[in-house]
């Protein structure tokens, strides 16, 4: 194999393993186009504080850290559970599959931050 073809093939290599670091949720955020909620400290955020955010199933919502504190995104009631890790930074989403309203806390400041997420059918 000469130079140039390993060289080439380093780099496939590397930029395979790269996507695979890429968070799957991330991805469903960006091709559903659905709204995004600020993190700030100990606050959901959009357009207002405990926001109560309304959207039809197969919509992804995504969560943006813009805190120095770290939170997280924990469904406390609802048809489906999920959460993210616990951060400071970054973002999360989660793609609705099933219509019903779910009650949204951070693990570390519930019951104070909260939101609620209402997917219609």
């Amino acid at each position: 194999m000469t130079t140039r073809a390993r060289t080439r093939t380093a780099a496939v290599v590397a930029l395979t393993a790269a996507a695979a670091l890429i968070p799957t949720a991330a991805l469903g955020a960006a091709s559903h186009g659905g709204p995004t909620v600020k993190i700030i400290d100990n606050a959901f955020v959009r357009e207002r504080q405990r926001p109560v955010v309304r959207i039809h199933t197969g919509t992804t919502v995504t969560w943006r850290w813009t805190s120095r504190q770290s939170h997280s995104v924990l469904v406390r009631s609802g048809p489906e559970r999920f959460s993210s890790p616990i951060r400071n930074h970054g973002t999360f989403a989660h793609r609705f599959a099933r219509a019903g309203t779910y009650r949204i806390v951070c693990s570390l400041h519930a019951p104070g931050m909260r939101m609620t997420v209402r997917v219609l059918g």
